[in-house]
């Protein structure tokens, strides 16, 4: 798998507590002002990507993921096609691992 790195982490981050499924979840730590990154999954539809930036008031950035909403269910056992990061230190890492290059 091309993003086995990115999706290991993911893994662990879940596994910590740090990452959040579903919109509605999303929005509620978004008003207590606690997420740091939202990501978003390959095949995300427009009207959900709408909702998650309009929450985010340009405050979060938002980054798109190179996997489908089925591997992150495969991978973290949740169907979701936006998942935020709450801790700094994780989503700081896992903006490098989008950014790394693949070899």
């Amino acid at each position: 798998m091309n993003n086995s790195p990115l999706l290991s982490f993911l893994g662990i981050t879940c596994k910590s507590g740090n990452l959040i499924f579903g919109m509605d979840n999303i929005k509620k730590y978004i008003l207590k002002k606690r997420v740091k990154l939202i990501l978003t999954a390959k095949d995300v539809s427009e009207n959900s990507y709408s909702k998650i930036k309009n929450y985010s008031k340009s405050e979060i950035e938002i980054l798109p993921l190179k996997i489908t909403k089925e591997e992150i269910k495969n991978t973290l056992g949740k169907f979701s096609g936006v998942i935020a990061v709450k801790d700094d230190n994780f989503a700081n890492k896992i903006k490098s691992l989008i950014d790394t290059p693949l070899r």
